[in-house]
């Protein structure tokens, strides 16, 4: 194999990535992207959100599965069944095909790890 064609690690510090206001109503989610599904084979991007307090990201669903990492603040998830509340940081969160979620953000705000699939991140970065 070419080394010009050989396979290269990507690292990108806390200020690099793509970044992304997202408004819902008067509150924001400020995203960056620190992978994009072209860097993964299409299958996932991960990216890295902070939320405004109390912003709300209402109950959706999706094809196909998503994840986060809370690293700060606290959340309430919307869930297909009651809303899971008082979520704090180091909660891994699972949603998989078809599952209804969302979430909001608490008073203080919060900061998450997000796991997409390859069609959201298409929706936020085109």
């Amino acid at each position: 194999m070419d080394e010009r064609d050989a396979p290269k690690v990507i690292m990108r510090g806390p200020a690099d990535g793509d970044s992304i206001v997202l408004p819902m109503g008067e509150l924001k989610a400020h995203i960056t992207r620190k992978a994009a599904r072209t860097e993964t084979g299409g299958h996932w991007a991960l990216g890295e959100a902070w939320q405004e307090p109390h912003f709300d990201n209402p109950p959706h669903v999706h094809d196909e599965a998503e994840a986060f990492y809370v690293l700060e603040g606290l959340y309430t998830f919307y869930t297909d069944t009651d809303p899971a509340e008082g979520i704090g940081p180091g909660t891994f969160v699972f949603i998989p095909p078809g599952a209804v979620h969302g979430f909001r953000a608490g008073p203080d705000g919060g900061r998450l790890l997000c796991l997409w699939p390859s069609t959201v991140e298409a929706a936020f970065f085109g």
